[in-house]
């Protein structure tokens, strides 16, 4: 272990972050190629001399953000499950903005019980625009990580952003939601802005503290792509949707807890086909409405306290056995 600097593990997954500028203007991801340092950390050892880091890197797979599937997430998967983590002060990753708030629920999922801080790094702007946020991401994640080492280590799943309001704010892996359109801003429900002092960026008083298992080992997935998420709006067609395959439908509510009445006949279907449904939000002795009881009555399963994200990165990795 380095004893005057920090062991990083990266592992460079693509996404904004990891992309150049083409002449025709468009981002693209950079290929490395045997031998060349990944764009990130070159800017990274460019731009931030402190703190002090050695660096090992993985690149399970290069891709824009747009295009994950759950191929991509069992890769990540596997990579993590070849390393000791233990080994290593942090671990950083490097994820496009699209589909950062699923991948953070699933990490956040898998590697509960982790013993070291593990960070998701994403950026609004390719890292070599002067208006991108990237290096102040990856400067909170690494300060943070030098914190946790000095004062006896963390733990958790974190995502470190600033957003245009200009604080870099911490966000718990589980918690986290996407970006809504036309938006580069993260949120989620704990997010807390970071106060940095001349000693960098330092841990919020009620979080950060190790939780971690000594013994913690990734665990080996395997996902299907056999769950299903449903948003209500007016004029819904529940009759066109098939089952096939399926084996949990997950159905968000209107902010009242309330769905559409025609669902009551969709959740009746889903019984008769052994399809579990999930609606979210919902709290049983909280609501207010004959509509979502009567949705209770058909079968729908209420889950709350959990981002949809979240809710459904919990059912893929809980297979057959559900909620």
């Amino acid at each position: 272990m380095n004893d005057t600097g920090l062991k990083i593990l990266f592992i460079f997954t693509g996404g904004t972050i990891g992309t150049a500028v083409s002449e025709d203007g468009k981002r693209r991801i950079e290929e490395h190629g045997e031998g060349k340092m990944p764009l990130p950390l070159r800017i990274i050892r460019e731009r931030l001399p402190e703190p002090d880091f050695t660096a090992d890197i993985r690149e399970p797979y290069l891709v824009l953000s747009e295009h994950m599937t759950l191929s991509h997430l069992e890769k990540l998967a596997a990579c993590l499950r070849e390393e000791e983590l233990t080994e290593y002060d942090g671990v950083m990753i490097t994820h496009g903005s699209d589909t950062l708030a699923f991948t953070a629920a699933f990490l956040g999922e898998l590697l509960r019980g982790c013993p070291v801080p593990v960070f998701l790094l994403a950026a609004q702007r390719p890292m070599e625009d002067p208006q991108s946020n990237a290096v102040d991401n990856i400067r909170a994640a690494l300060e943070l990580t030098k914190a946790s080492k000095e004062n006896g280590g963390c733990s958790g799943v974190y995502v470190t952003y600033r957003n245009d309001d200009g604080a870099v704010y911490l966000h718990k892996a589980s918690e986290l939601c996407q970006c809504r359109p036309g938006s580069d801003d993260f949120f989620s429900e704990g997010m807390q802005a970071l106060i940095r002092t001349e000693a960098g960026y330092v841990w919020p008083e009620d979080s950060g503290r190790s939780d971690g298992l000594k013994d913690f080992r990734v665990p080996e997935i395997s996902l299907k792509p056999d769950v299903l998420i449903l948003h209500p709006y007016v004029g819904m067609r529940y009759d066109c949707i098939s089952l096939k395959g399926i084996r949990a439908v997950l159905h968000t509510m209107y902010h009242s807890s309330t769905a559409p009445k025609e669902l009551e006949d969709f959740l009746d279907r889903c019984s008769s086909e052994g399809v579990k449904c999930y609606i979210l939000p919902c709290v049983p002795e909280e609501t207010r409405y004959e509509t979502t009881t009567g949705l209770i009555r058909h079968g729908a399963v209420p889950i709350s306290g959990m981002t949809v994200e979240s809710a459904y990165m919990k059912l893929l990795l809980a297979g057959e056995q559900g909620l």
